[in-house]
């Protein structure tokens, strides 16, 4: 039985080692999301120590280039859940606007949830 064996020559070998170090590094997932503002926090704390947000789920959603928190109460008698922006604003919601958001809005993470 022959051995086979592989010569790469030099010229080819540190082109290959510059793709392969491309590869490898660009396949590592970053975590670009914002951390969580400090009304949010607040909220959070408030929502933790409270037994009727039983089931209640904060989730962080990219949508227009934006960050917004949609606190999904299943508990509060709104059709819709609250969104609000990063800086607390409680968003208005409208047909168009929700279409657009259920459409287009990306869910990031879960941001908290309290067990039912």
């Amino acid at each position: 039985m022959k051995k086979i064996t592989l010569k790469i020559p030099l010229k080819y070998l540190f082109p290959l080692m510059i793709f392969a170090s491309i590869i490898i590094f660009s396949c590592t997932k970053q975590n670009d999301y914002p951390s969580n503002p400090n009304w949010l926090n607040l909220r959070i704390s408030q929502m933790d120590t409270s037994a009727s947000y039983e089931g209640t789920v904060v989730s962080l959603y990219k949508w227009d280039n934006e960050y917004y928190y949609l606190i999904a109460d299943p508990l509060a008698n709104s059709f819709f859940p609250d969104l609000y922006n990063y800086q607390g604003e409680n968003y208005k919601w409208t047909t168009d606007k929700s279409n657009d958001f259920l459409n287009n809005g990306k869910k990031i993470r879960v941001v908290w949830s309290s067990p039912i």
